[in-house]
């Protein structure tokens, strides 16, 4: 009984038998005998269209292999929504929503609150480690911050999100014109239009006129990776600018600890008359817009990254962060600062001290007493500095043998009802009004451990930011 009927064909493998015996005049019944059909095609012609059959399926999944298609080749704009969701996950992309949204109701529409400007985010002061909103601070800072780290974030998110993104600078923008020098190029951390009232103490204004502080570098270097305000030109005339307010050989400097008095680089401040204030995060920033621009190093800008190698070598970034870091004075935000100005470019100084800054940040992750927001900004700090290009490229070299580059362990977040206590709320203030800062040491030694004239600053958008670059930064 011929076995090459319809059913017959449900098994290439068992065919392929069949056909060697059937060469051997040889018969495998495949199945019981049935009724004998009609064959309708021709044996030489049915064997010739199942190898033809074959050939053309070989070449659909070979095709690939030799430079043929086997589909149509996507559109890379097409699929660039669904790469970026797929590079990040759904679940991941949920978070960042999350976190954007609120970001979103925080910031001011133009009746909501007498105090704030439209388009800016709250934030507060209190003299004591510990929110609190009862005084409100007007500043272009936190802005500032939160603008650069939304625009850094933005090209890896997919349109919808760079939407919500794109309303949010855009308000934003409208604020930096109150708060900017037109003829210096420089920024104040309040605002310069109008009367304001210093927001620290109601008898600051009596010992010093209005209590206003003149423009201040961070303001204005950071301002420039929001706005660069013009070409290279613009860039290099505000470096320039910078030169005039360098410590010069001479000019005291008792408000720094001894062992930095020999640093000839940047004060915080522009005012001429203003006590010379050095803070390595400051010097950091400068350096951080001096490499993202490349413009052209300065003596101060050497400097500076010495002192900055000094801070790392001598442990005071760990041991005394508020000595060398004033205005900050933490640890977790010297790391921050540093990993950014090394993601700008490999500096050799400080590539020869990352192992010693990556086991820092460690240490700090793995306390187990550290605040939810030291350990997010400490996990970014260890981000940055493993995806830095010099990083990068020292695993490329080593490969395959070389250790993994260290990343942060998993930080766990806080669900939705406790998202504002823990985030937005949180006690560990970023920025420090500390007035002791233009004094001589030996009155700080005095007045800080007691918190005297001591001004902590806090603002929830800015700490939601940081847990964004953290989502960003670790992706899935």
């Amino acid at each position: 009984m011929n076995p090459l009927d319809k059913e017959s064909f449900r098994s290439t493998r068992l065919w392929f038998t069949w056909y060697s015996m059937q060469q051997k005049n040889q018969h495998i019944p495949l199945r019981p005998p049935q009724r004998q059909k009609k064959r309708l095609v021709p044996p030489a012609l049915s064997t010739a269209l199942l190898w033809t059959g074959m050939a053309a399926c070989c070449m659909f999944y070979a095709g690939p292999l030799y430079g043929q298609s086997a589909a149509p080749t996507p559109n890379p704009k097409t699929n660039q929504q669904t790469n970026q969701q797929t590079s990040l996950g759904a679940r991941r992309l949920s978070q960042i929503s999350f976190v954007l949204h609120r970001m979103e109701r925080q910031q001011q529409m133009a009746t909501e609150d007498p105090v704030f400007l439209a388009g800016s985010y709250p934030s507060y002061i209190h003299h004591r480690r510990h929110y609190k909103e009862k005084k409100k601070d007007i500043t272009i800072f936190y802005n500032i911050l939160i603008d650069m780290t939304l625009k850094k974030v933005r090209p890896g998110l997919p349109d919808s999100l760079k939407v919500v993104i794109d309303t949010l600078l855009t308000r934003s923008a409208e604020l930096y014109p109150r708060f900017y020098n037109q003829g210096r190029g420089s920024y104040n951390f309040w605002l310069r239009d109008s009367s304001y009232r210093f927001p620290y103490s109601w008898w600051i204004p009596l010992i010093k006129k209005d209590g206003a502080v003149p423009d201040d570098m961070d303001d204005s270097v950071l301002s420039r990776f929001v706005d660069p305000k013009g070409g290279k030109d613009s860039l290099e005339k505000l470096h320039q600018v910078l030169q005039g307010y360098v410590r010069r050989p001479g000019q005291p400097l008792r408000s720094a600890p001894r062992s930095y008095r020999h640093f000839y680089t940047y004060s915080t401040w522009f005012g001429r008359k203003f006590p010379v204030v050095m803070d390595a995060v400051v010097l950091s920033n400068i350096l951080s817009f001096v490499s993202h621009y490349q413009l052209k190093w300065t003596p101060a800008d050497t400097s500076a990254l010495q002192l900055i190698v000094q801070t790392i070598r001598s442990g005071d970034y760990i041991n005394r962060p508020l000595a060398i870091a004033p205005y900050y004075g933490k640890t977790a935000i010297l790391l921050y600062h540093y990993a950014r100005l090394m993601a700008e470019k490999p500096l050799p100084d400080l590539e020869a001290l990352r192992p010693a800054l990556e086991k820092t940040c460690h240490r700090l992750l793995d306390k187990p007493s550290g605040a939810f927001m030291e350990k997010i900004i400490t996990a970014n700090a260890l981000y940055l500095l493993s995806n830095a290009p010099a990083s990068a490229a020292r695993q490329s070299a080593a490969a395959p043998y070389s250790l993994p580059v260290p990343v942060p362990p998993a930080l766990a977040l806080p669900d939705t009802a406790h998202w504002e206590p823990a985030v937005e709320h949180s006690d560990f203030a970023y920025f420090i009004g500390n007035i002791p800062s233009y004094m001589s040491r030996t009155l700080q030694s005095v007045l800080i451990p007691v918190n005297a004239l001591m001004y902590y600053h806090y603002c929830p958008a800015f700490n939601d930011v940081l847990v964004l670059q953290y989502l960003t930064l670790s992706k899935n």
